[in-house]
């Protein structure tokens, strides 16, 4: 069969093949990566460190004068006992973090496409996601903790406790009477991941609430305000579930949180920049290679914890045990 010359069989140097002189067609568009949405700064109360003042920022508070059940009225012309003002401190000491890429100069000319600009472009995405891992990390360690159906620990959660409107509600109660404000908007945040939101969008309550008055929220898979929470999802890599410890359990408990304003203080000490610098220097005197990176400087600080409450859940698609 050397006669026919075919693609598709047969090597480089064999009669009757094409294969030496077939090559890989590289496409000119880079495939996408996913850009996550990354949100957990924009709840907290921001307060710049300004350089030269040191890592640490301290936050004070003066807290509230207790209002008696009973409360005694004044004899006249009689002072009363003076009472004792009670002010609270909270300090947070700022951390570095950072990232970098080396390039080589053969790298940048036998690459097809701009190594440069696309790296940048990863590297600010995993900065983003890093910033909102490492506030993730503050609020999940919160001590106001809640799980639905009254479940003590979260190996006792099943696939059925997921959050519903009856959860948000009893939420929304502790924070409204534990005195957390709500945003500008005059509504709490209710920040989760995609399964416990789904399960929110198949709860019986918002559907039959929204299809009355706006079932384009329905259509678009939007819960929207709800029980007083503005209810926001987020698929940060940080939001990812864990799984139960406990021998034969595999049900899947994800975190959300419900905010009241300043709950959370983050503290810039210095905001997040690129970094591109060129070849060359003592330690590349050949110009060899091209370094890329990225570092901030923060830290953020739960500093009312009766204003966050972490809700640990099931999610829609968790097992029961």
């Amino acid at each position: 069969m050397a006669d026919v010359i075919t693609v598709t069989a047969g090597s480089a140097g064999q009669a009757g093949s094409t294969a030496a002189e077939l090559i890989t067609y590289m496409s000119a568009r880079l495939l996408e990566v996913a850009e996550l949405n990354t949100i957990l700064d924009q709840f907290g109360d921001k307060h710049p460190l300004p350089a030269n003042s040191s890592k640490t920022i301290r936050f004070t508070r003066e807290e509230k004068l207790s209002v008696s059940s009973s409360p005694t009225q004044l004899t006249e012309g009689v002072p009363p006992d003076a009472s004792a003002l009670t002010i609270n401190q909270f300090e947070a000491i700022t951390e570095q973090y950072g990232a970098l890429i080396r390039l080589s100069d053969l790298a940048e000319l036998t690459a097809r496409h701009n190594l440069v600009e696309r790296t940048i472009y990863v590297l600010g995405l995993q900065a983003a996601e890093t910033y909102d891992q490492l506030i993730y990390n503050v609020l999940n360690a919160g001590t106001t903790v809640y799980r639905p159906n009254n479940k003590a620990n979260d190996t006792s959660l099943v696939g059925s406790d997921v959050v519903t409107s009856v959860d948000l509600i009893e939420v929304e109660a502790t924070l409204n009477g534990n005195g957390a404000r709500p945003y500008e908007s005059g509504y709490y945040a209710f920040v989760t991941s995609p399964q416990p939101y789904a399960a929110l969008l198949k709860d019986p309550d918002f559907k039959a609430a929204a299809q009355f008055r706006a079932p384009e929220k329905i259509w678009r898979g939007e819960v929207g305000e709800l029980y007083g929470f503005r209810v926001i999802r987020s698929n940060s890599p940080a939001f990812a579930a864990t799984s139960q410890a406990s021998a034969g359990q595999s049900s899947l408990v994800y975190s959300s949180f419900a905010i009241g304003r300043f709950a959370y203080q983050i503290s810039d000490l210095q905001n997040l920049r690129v970094y591109v610098v060129a070849p060359g220097g003592q330690a590349d005197p050949l110009q060899q290679s091209r370094k890329i990176g990225w570092k901030f400087a923060f830290k953020s600080l739960i500093t009312n914890q009766n204003w966050v409450i972490v809700v640990r859940s099931s999610g829609l698609n968790s097992k029961t045990n």
